[in-house]
């Protein structure tokens, strides 16, 4: 703060000049009292204000190791499909390394690898765009578990194999053969993202 004093001309003169003690202590004590407490209130603003637990330096964040940007976006599409958030987001790690260019050989885009025609459904807009590739990878997920629950799975724990086999497979594919079909490809995918689920993004919640 800059305090500047009454110009010397000045100082003593006219209706508005402060009452002055003999010495002028009194005053210079005065004014130290008030700049400590300023300066005070300012060191606290300074450290309490847009800090969260989420944020304090040496913290790591609730959703690592879910690349930064996309945390919340991850949280956001499990809570939508009702799957574990460790699982929504090992199975972006199997379908696209986190590569929001990503494209497969068979034409899947994006960071859920969505192809054309479910992308067309499911998705809005840009399909490399990361926050809507997840979005809507929420949404297909959600559709996923209420029609592999026509086989009835006896658990969670199965009903989220059926519905991640039927995300690599379709759907119709694994109604077809009554559970996860006898793919090297689909049964490989299920077991890396449970592997992952279980350890590099074990920690991954909304706390």
């Amino acid at each position: 703060m800059l305090i500047t004093a009454p110009s010397p001309a000045r100082a003593g003169t006219g209706e508005n000049a402060p009452p002055r003690a003999a010495d002028g202590s009194p005053w210079l004590l005065l004014a130290a009292v008030v700049l400590l407490l300023i300066g005070a209130g300012g060191l606290v603003h300074a450290n309490t204000v847009g800090r969260t637990p989420s944020t304090e330096p040496g913290r790591p964040s609730p959703t690592a190791p879910v690349p930064e940007p996309w945390g919340d976006d991850v949280l956001a599409a499990a809570e939508f499909s009702g799957l574990p958030a460790p699982i929504v987001a090992a199975q972006l790690d199997v379908e696209s390394r986190w590569d929001p260019r990503a494209v497969s050989p068979a034409g899947a885009r994006g960071l859920a690898q969505f192809v054309p025609r479910t992308w067309e459904r499911y998705g809005r807009g840009d399909p490399f765009d990361p926050e809507r590739a997840i979005r809507a990878q929420g949404a297909y997920l959600k559709d996923l578990r209420r029609m592999v629950r026509i086989l009835g799975p006896d658990s969670a724990e199965e009903e989220i194999v059926l519905v991640l086999a039927a995300y690599n497979a379709g759907p119709t594919v694994v109604l077809a053969h009554g559970g996860v079909p006898p793919y090297a490809e689909t049964r490989d995918y299920v077991a890396r993202i449970q592997e992952l689920a279980a350890t590099r993004y074990a920690g991954v919640c909304a706390c």
